[in-house]
């Protein structure tokens, strides 16, 4: 696991920075192996904006600012892009999942065009699309 790449999704953060989170214990152990691992972290700008109004919204402010100052900055953000967002709305369209969200695809995508094998997430979406979950 030294030096992986992870991509961290929405559920992983909210878990993280949430302590009354039913999977926060687990969010924060793999967080530190992650760390001692010195896994690659990446995340989308669709998560750190949909993980941004999430954590405001049920946290409040000073969790908001803890996550940009703290847990943001060691994530490179990939941008989904035009061509990102139109490979999910065809994926979308296709398949016509109403259970997957278009932040969910975009985020496959980018694991996909990333070759980014594992997330941290306690979405099962991820592991029904074939990566491997960090979290849990």
């Amino acid at each position: 696991m030294d030096g992986d790449q992870v991509f961290a999704d929405t559920s992983g953060f909210l878990a993280l920075m949430d302590k009354d989170d039913s999977h926060h214990a687990a969010a924060v152990g793999d967080w530190k192996t992650m760390a001692q691992n010195r896994c690659v972290l990446s995340t989308s700008d669709y998560v750190r904006l949909e993980s941004c109004s999430l954590i405001q919204r049920r946290l409040g402010a000073a969790a908001l600012r803890e996550f940009h100052d703290h847990i943001l900055p060691v994530a490179t953000i990939i941008p989904v892009g035009e061509d990102g967002f139109e490979r999910a709305c065809a994926q979308w369209r296709a398949a016509q999942l109403r259970h997957l969200s278009m932040v969910d695809l975009t985020s496959f995508d980018c694991m996909h065009r990333g070759k980014i094998p594992r997330a941290f997430t306690f979405d099962r979406h991820f592991q029904e699309q074939g990566f491997a979950i960090s979290a849990g």
